[in-house]
């Protein structure tokens, strides 16, 4: 009777947890990095594999960069060119300004190997002698027609100092064939001399004249090779560096671009969830390869709690299979459980049970539960 008396009233004061069993899996913290190639790509490399530690910027994955890889030299190559035409038209406009031979462009061109100088130095010296050999011709044309007008202009000053003598000789000999005192054919040779005179003085007075428009012509044709030669430049120039201004950008895409063909790890962790296990396999863009989990982060266990349900609030999952139940999400504090002494690490997808304390009850609720429940049934009946 003591031992019955002692259980009923052990029964009575005694309380024990009500728990809840929720079925699932350890996944990875809000914290995972989910690794994405940005772009179709074909795989040419895998270095991870499942449950592999990896630290921040390990190559994990590498793509085919060949078409990456292409159009950055390509657009390196404008670029460099673009930048060997802005360099050698500021020499050459620098040489025009200070009528001088250009000078060397080692060190005026940056990251510009011995070739592209040495390419960029003959271009620009033929550019320049091509110029000098124009202005020479007009120079030369010039001295030319300066020559020859000096000459005109002492033929001209010859004829108008022998003009006033041939005229009075003529008007002497007229005076002569007035008196009777010279044929007539006499005075006229001298007329005829005159008139020679006269229109030989007209025709080296329009040689001058003729003379000075081809100097001026040629003075013209001078500046306007130099203006030329410098316009081109100025536009070389300008086209050059909005050249190198796009490109740089285009380069920088590029560049980018190609860096994303090897995807990195972002932080220190374990890789988990490996997609892609086919070398020359194709990935689109944006698809899970896998999951680097930090180390530093817990480890997270995802379950499915049954119940009975009253109402169906927000957070009720429906299951197709399983009906109505509510997600579980438990921080673990160790990422791992020790089994035969051993330290066996949590990693995402493992099955797991989770006991969810819900309730403690009395021990005599129990045993009167069944009493309790029949009652409330009797009731409902009347």
């Amino acid at each position: 009777m003591l031992f019955a008396a002692l259980a009923f009233f052990w029964a009575c004061l005694g309380e024990i947890d009500v728990v809840a069993t929720a079925t699932g899996k350890v996944v990875a913290s809000g914290k995972s990095k989910t690794i994405q190639p940005s772009e179709v790509a074909v795989v040419k490399a895998i270095h991870v594999y499942d449950g592999e530690q990896v630290k921040v910027g390990d190559v994990l994955i590498e793509l085919d960069a060949s078409v990456t890889g292409a159009d950055v030299r390509r657009l390196n190559s404008d670029l460099m060119a673009a930048k060997v035409d802005s360099t050698r038209a500021g020499a050459m406009l620098e040489a025009i300004q200070n009528h001088k031979e250009p000078g060397s462009l080692q060190g005026k061109i940056n990251d510009a190997g011995p070739v592209q100088q040495l390419a960029a130095e003959r271009w620009l010296q033929g550019q320049y002698f091509e110029l000098k050999s124009a202005l020479y011709q007009a120079e030369a044309e010039i001295d030319q027609r300066t020559a020859e007008i000096a000459s005109a202009n002492i033929n001209v000053g010859t004829l108008q100092k022998t003009l006033p003598v041939s005229r009075r000789l003529a008007e002497d000999y007229k005076t002569l064939l007035e008196q009777q005192y010279v044929p007539r054919h006499a005075y006229l040779e001298k007329e005829l001399a005159l008139l020679d005179l006269e229109r030989e003085l007209a025709l080296q007075r329009g040689r001058v004249n003729e003379l000075k428009a081809a100097k001026k012509e040629a003075e013209g044709r001078w500046v306007g090779i130099l203006a030329q030669t410098r316009r081109a430049m100025l536009d070389l120039q300008q086209q050059s560096e909005q050249k190198v201004a796009s490109l740089t950008q285009e380069v920088s895409k590029a560049e980018q671009r190609d860096h994303l063909m090897r995807l990195t790890a972002p932080v220190d962790g374990m890789v988990q969830q490996l997609a892609v296990h086919t070398i020359g396999g194709v990935v689109t863009a944006a698809q899970p390869l896998m999951v680097v989990v930090p180390t530093d982060r817990p480890v997270e266990v995802e379950a499915m709690l049954e119940n009975e349900v009253i109402s169906v609030s927000n957070d009720a999952i429906e299951d197709e299979k399983r009906g109505l139940l509510y997600s579980v999400r438990v921080r673990l504090f160790s990422d791992f459980v020790t089994v035969k002494g051993k330290d066996i690490s949590l990693v995402s997808g493992m099955s797991v049970s989770s006991n969810v304390k819900t309730d403690h009850r009395r021990i005599i609720d129990y045993l009167l539960s069944p009493l309790e429940r029949h009652i409330a049934e009797s009731m409902m009946e009347y």
